[in-house]
């Protein structure tokens, strides 16, 4: 591919371009990269890897007088720079042979569309249905009755029990658990008794569901996982949780039972959530907030407890401040003569 072919390609406009038919073999950081990559900067804190890189062109937001390199000037570097990343991204489709493998067991009353690839060993239980272009990676279980859209893919070692649904383009990643029982228990003295969870997973198009995440099925009812919504490694999402549509919930996330996300909601790393809240639309939770009560939607929220941002600078601010408070004050009392007892 050409430096031309590609700017036409991401919608870029090329500027100090000597030659546009030079060829881009690849993608890589500013550090990293060779004449026939591309890269990209989105953060001015990077201009001075920008100004050394080797790059056969970068993609930036403006012209920039300071960069010597071929530019590529788009309106968003990032998402120029993601759909640049597709253009090179492998083809993976020979990792998995057309059809069922024969090493996978398929209950008989499944149905399958034709095109669906099942890797080794893999299992799919009776009534489940799968359309079509969909990838079911070795190992994975798919349990009874479950429904699964089209162009899904489901990587190794996935588990996705009983009576759940995938919508359609939904990719989850190894190792993740779909509909495992909700954490509920009755005590009856000092025991436990469990309490049956008779609902399902309900998970829309297009979302995406990194490696070893585990949702758990609603009590009644659908946990859910609304359309576009995007999910990295390792979180938990409790029974009958509601997560709306394009939220983005990074890694470590823990929500509990019964609390609604609103959409486009962004949630930083090790941030928890208690059970029973709402967090309104449009919000923003910082890493490790623990979240303790609702909020309103375009919330921004950080800290323990979760408070609006400029509040937990401001607390934050003052508890800097304490060890010179108590100094001063400790010297005071030094030179405040002691009131004795008459």
């Amino acid at each position: 591919m050409t430096l031309g072919e590609m700017a036409e390609k991401i919608g870029a406009i090329l500027v100090h371009t000597p030659n546009p038919a030079i060829t881009i073999t690849g993608v890589s950081g500013l550090d990293s990269a060779h004449p026939s990559h591309i890269s990209f900067l989105s953060n001015p804190k990077y201009l001075p890897e920008a100004k050394n890189t080797r790059a056969g062109a970068v993609i930036v937001q403006k012209e920039m007088a300071d960069l010597t390199c071929p530019q590529l000037v788009v309106d968003n570097p990032y998402l120029a720079w993601a759909k640049a990343v597709a253009l090179f991204a492998p083809d993976r489709s020979p990792f998995l042979s057309a059809g069922i493998h024969p090493t996978a067991v398929v209950h008989s009353s499944a149905l399958l569309h034709p095109s669906v690839q099942v890797g080794a060993r893999a299992v799919i239980g009776s009534g489940t249905i799968i359309g079509e272009n969909c990838r079911i990676h070795p190992g994975v279980v798919i349990e009874e009755n479950c429904r699964i859209g089209s162009h899904c893919e489901i990587h190794p070692n996935t588990v996705l029990h009983y009576n759940c649904t995938l919508g359609n383009r939904v990719t989850v990643w190894s190792g993740t658990v779909i509909g495992s029982y909700g954490f509920g228990y009755a005590q009856e003295g000092d025991t436990f008794i469990r309490i049956h969870q008779l609902g399902t997973v309900l998970i829309e198009d297009d979302v995406d569901i990194g490696a070893n995440v585990t949702i758990d099925r609603g009590a009644t009812g659908p946990t859910r996982i609304r359309r576009g919504t995007k999910i990295d490694n390792l979180v938990h999402l409790a029974h009958n949780v509601q997560v709306g549509e394009d939220c983005a919930i990074t890694a470590q996330v823990g929500v509990s039972g019964s609390t609604h996300i609103g959409n486009r909601v962004k949630i930083g790393g090790q941030a928890g959530f208690v059970g029973h809240i709402n967090i309104g639309d449009d919000s923003f939770v910082g890493a490790k907030a623990g979240v303790s009560k609702s909020f309103p939607e375009k919330s921004n929220i950080t800290g323990y407890p979760a408070r609006p941002f400029m509040e937990t600078r401001r607390s934050e601010a003052m508890v800097a401040k304490l060890p010179d408070i108590l100094k001063r004050l400790d010297a005071l009392e030094k030179q405040t003569p002691s009131s004795q007892p008459q």
